[in-house]
């Protein structure tokens, strides 16, 4: 069915593309590339060109398409700072655009307003559009599959099922789960056929149409499939991701786990999502209602019922406007009350159950052919109603209702099974926002039914007690939430990112001075009493003004005092045309960035037994930097004792680590035990062998990797390279 989109619903939705648009670019001066796939990504801006090749085992991260745009956007002039964030950003706002076109495709208007407004305003989406991260990118496009493969399948177009596939096949080169599409429109296609489908779709057709899809997929992503044999075919890449797979074992715990992240980073934004989304999709339904041929048809209903000989009171009821203003004040109602229980127990957690109550009530009373049929026979009019019309769904109901349950199941059974990285439940999330906004559409729907039902017959006892039963454990739950929740808590979307980057400009300028003998590090002497022993460390004896005894810091307050302070990165901090040091990095793509934007010299390694690195024969002060990602590397630990005694302490840089970025490295019960873990550190040594060894004497040539600059690029051994 062809349903048209009326120009108040799209401007609706351009204020709900705006405002998260907005949200996604608001302070973009606090991001930085922090995380460890963040440098791994935003390497293409620096390493590519100065090392001729991409950044070692790439490949085993993403496709190519995310980096790749990052390089073309760094190019641009005035893009530099925020190249790495801007397809995230541009991307996940449009994202708000994807889910509104989908949810109204299987759920009608009010789904799709709703399902805007709660990607919009959504915390979790908000963060990772922030990031030069994969997920947001290919949310997009997976979502966008989604809605051309369902548009084809309902309509039989073959053009329809290539393009979905040759989105999909984008979704792929963004990153390696992007094949998902293909998973959720074959399964709930599958189910959606199996249980009344066959009635109305042969099955050859649909198999043909799921076949396009798949093979025009395949063939989108096979060049890069291609390209892949060099490096030992996507068997390295499965292999690699093998190594994240856990299985059932512990499902619960880390299912447990990416419930804490969502309540975690959760904030006033997700709950006024959810009343802000309730509110304008409801008051559009509504209004669309009353403005329908229903009420023209009122009239007839009412002479109809006098001539039938019933009570005055009945005829007055034929006469009136429908839906009744209860029905408004019943959405704006349920706006408020989901308002307050989102503050209280979380909007991610009430968007499930509105989801799982919405797709049972989807399986037992399919809600766009439920109304139409009830409202052309009340109305007694055989044509289709303008407001109905435009707020149905364009494909069969149960259609809707299977695609969205494979793609809530699914998604619910496996992402569990991974290691539970934060990242990984956006598609799940996805997918409750889908189920969510089809459950809203339905009680809608099933309000207004009731509302016109009670018109004809009024409702009976049972029915009224059922109804002052679900207000009063409605109006209890609000009790319990506003007794329970406190101040609304606030975004972390906006948190600074920012702190890696001043450590690491700072690690620079330690390099620079220490390279040329300007910086050294003095302890403070040990407190001695008059015969020159050692004493404890004096007791905390620290005042304010008024001679009160300040209390004694902890732990992680005297980590924060270490933390480095905000640095200028405005130019760099060296322009010689002749390297005078170079730094190594092992497990810190994002610090190794930070370092060349710098003006260092610096380059990644897979282990510790580099030798020093020379320029025309010269030993280079030779530098190591390692941190919080090579601390946790598997081995890494094992090596660095048998290697250790080849380095020389300088010093350490400490930063502190945003909330998504510290999920990564540690579960939640380790973060809630060991809060000072927030604040981590960088480690510089240097190589003994490149400082003690003479001019000539066994150096690696700083020239070897083409040229010799302030961002040049020291060539690695070609035993520990990565062949391309």
């Amino acid at each position: 069915m062809t349903t048209r989109t009326s120009r108040q619903e799209l401007v609706l939705v351009a204020m709900a593309w705006v405002l998260g648009a907005l949200l996604r670019c608001l302070h973009s001066d606090s991001l930085a590339v922090e995380h460890f796939d963040e440098g791994v990504y935003s390497s293409a801006t620096w390493y590519d060109s100065v090392a001729g090749e991409p950044w070692p085992m790439r490949f085993l991260y993403a496709p190519p398409l995310l980096p790749k745009s990052i390089q073309v956007l760094d190019s641009v002039p005035g893009l530099k700072n925020v190249a790495p964030f801007l397809p995230a950003m541009v991307l996940g706002s449009l994202t708000v655009l994807a889910m509104w076109w989908l949810a109204r495709i299987l759920f009608g208007q009010s789904a799709g307003l709703f399902g805007a407004f709660i990607v919009s305003l959504s915390d979790f989406h908000i963060q990772f559009s922030r990031m030069a991260l994969t997920d947001a990118p290919a949310l997009f496009w997976i979502i966008l599959s989604v809605t051309v493969a369902v548009k084809g399948i309902s309509s039989g177009s073959i053009r329809s099922m290539m393009l979905a596939g040759f989105l999909c096949g984008i979704a792929w080169w963004t990153k390696y789960t992007g094949w998902l599409p293909l998973a959720i429109v074959i399964s709930g296609t599958a189910g959606w056929w199996l249980h009344s489908g066959r009635r109305t779709q042969p099955l050859l057709p649909l198999i043909k149409l799921l076949t396009v899809m798949v093979l025009v997929a395949i063939v989108t992503w096979a060049p890069w499939l291609w390209m892949l044999q060099d490096v030992g075919g996507y068997s390295a890449v499965a292999a690699n991701h093998k190594g994240y797979f856990v299985g059932l074992n512990g499902w619960q715990n880390r299912l447990a786990h990416h419930l804490f992240y969502h309540f975690r980073l959760d904030s006033w934004l997700g709950a006024a999502a959810l009343g802000l989304g309730l509110l304008v999709a409801g008051t559009r339904r509504w209004i669309e209602e009353r403005r329908s041929t229903w009420n023209s048809a009122r009239l007839n209903s009412g002479t109809a019922a006098a001539s039938a000989g019933e009570a005055s009171d009945q005829q007055a009821v034929g006469d009136r406007d429908f839906p009744t203003p209860r029905v408004l004040a019943k959405f704006v109602g349920a706006a408020i009350v989901m308002t307050v229980l989102a503050n209280g127990v979380g909007g991610t957690v009430l968007l499930t159950c509105i989801g799982i109550a919405g797709l049972l009530g989807m399986f037992l009373t399919p809600s766009a052919a439920t109304t139409a049929t009830c409202s052309t026979t009340i109305a007694g009019n055989t044509d289709q109603l303008p407001a109905t019309t435009s707020r149905l769904a364009t494909v069969d109901p149960r259609l809707s209702a299977f695609i969205a349950l494979a793609w809530f199941a699914g998604m619910l059974l496996t992402t569990p099974m991974y290691q539970a990285y934060p990242r990984l439940s956006l598609t799940l999330l996805a997918s409750i926002w889908l189920a969510a906004a089809g459950g809203i559409a339905w009680w809608f729907e099933a309000t207004i039914i009731s509302d016109r039902s009670a018109s004809i017959t009024p409702p009976s006892a049972r029915s009224r007690f059922l109804k002052s039963a679900v207000k009063g454990l409605v109006g209890a739950a609000v009790v319990l939430a506003l007794f329970q929740s406190s101040e609304p808590s606030q975004p972390f979307v906006w948190q600074s990112r920012t702190s890696l980057q001043d450590a690491s400009w700072q690690l620079a300028d330690i390099v620079l001075k220490h390279s040329v003998g300007d910086f050294s590090v003095t302890a403070a002497p040990p407190v001695t009493d008059d015969n020159g022993l050692i004493t404890p460390e004096p007791e905390w004896d620290q005042r304010d003004a008024d001679g009160k005894l300040l209390p004694e810091p902890t732990e992680f307050e005297r980590l924060l005092e270490k933390v480095a302070p905000a640095a200028d990165t405005s130019t760099p901090l060296t322009t010689a045309s002749v390297a005078t040091c170079v730094v190594y990095g092992f497990g810190e793509p994002s610090v190794l960035r930070h370092l060349n934007a710098a003006g260092l010299v610096v380059t990644p390694v897979q282990d510790v037994k580099f030798g020093p690195a020379s320029l025309a024969g010269k030993p280079l002060p030779t530098y190591l930097v390692i941190g919080p990602n090579a601390l946790r590397t598997p081995g890494f630990l094992y090596d660095w004792c048998d290697q250790q005694s080849r380095f020389e302490h300088i010093t350490d840089v400490w930063f502190y680590s945003s909330d998504i970025v510290l999920f990564n490295l540690f579960p939640p019960s380790w973060i809630a035990q060991h809060p000072e873990c927030q604040v981590q550190k960088l480690e510089l040594y240097i190589c003994r062998e490149g400082r003690d060894a003479p001019a000539g004497d066994g150096g690696r040539d700083a020239s070897a990797g083409g040229g010799v600059g302030a961002t040049g690029y020291v060539e690695e051994p070609a035993s520990r390279r990565v062949r391309k």
